[in-house]
This record gives structure tokens, sequence and C-alpha cells, in this order.
């Protein structure tokens, strides 16, 4: 029961990773740069908490997937900053000739 419930959450890990990778690569995903590198630390600690219930945890391979789950940990916590600062710069990005008035107003008939 313990080999079947530990492939179970392998799967289920892999499955996790491989669609965080899929949202990293689409360019459908608007994020950041910040919430890019929040996503890639959730897919590599996914992947490597699959990868090391596919091997077996052992006594000895504890630490393994604490390293994973601190990858995961971690990915989340960026994911969550990035969120953050991107809803407090709502505000549109403006061009600095947005706010200045143009030189050229004249129409188009009395220019030459």
């Amino acid at each position: 029961m313990d080999l079947l419930l530990s492939w179970v959450n392998a799967a289920a890990c892999g499955l996790i990773s491989l669609a965080l990778v899929g949202a990293i690569l689409s360019p459908k995903v608007h994020d950041g740069i910040v919430i890019k590198v929040g996503l890639i630390c959730l897919a590599a600690g996914f992947g490597a908490i699959a990868l090391r219930l596919v091997d077996g945890v052992g006594p000895d391979d504890v630490i393994g997937l604490e390293r994973a789950l601190l990858l995961v940990n971690a990915g989340i916590a960026v994911v969550i900053v990035g969120y953050l600062m991107r809803k407090a710069l709502r505000h549109p990005v403006r061009r600095s000739s947005d706010w200045a008035q143009l030189m050229d107003t004249r129409p188009m008939e009395n220019r030459r």
C-alpha cells in the first residue's frame, strides 16, 4: 500500500511539474520576471519530489526530500511577492512623451 501511495504522489507531483513548465514556456501566461522565477522554483521542486518518490524515500533520503520542499516553499513565496508587487504597481506605465506637449502641433496643411 505504501508503494502505491508513493507512486500516486510521484505521478501527481510530476503532473504538477509538467503543468508548471507549460505555464513557464507559454506566451499566453503574462507573468513578469519575479513570478517566472517563482514558477521555475516550483517546477524544479515538484520535479525533484516526484523523482525522490519514484526512487523511494528511505531514512537516508529525507534530506533530499526536505531540499525539494524548500524549493517548493521558496517558489510559493516568490510567486506571492511577485503578485503583490504587480498589484502595487497596477498603474499603467507611460512614455515620457505622454506627459509632455508635442513639439509639432501645427495642422498638416501649414507644414512645408
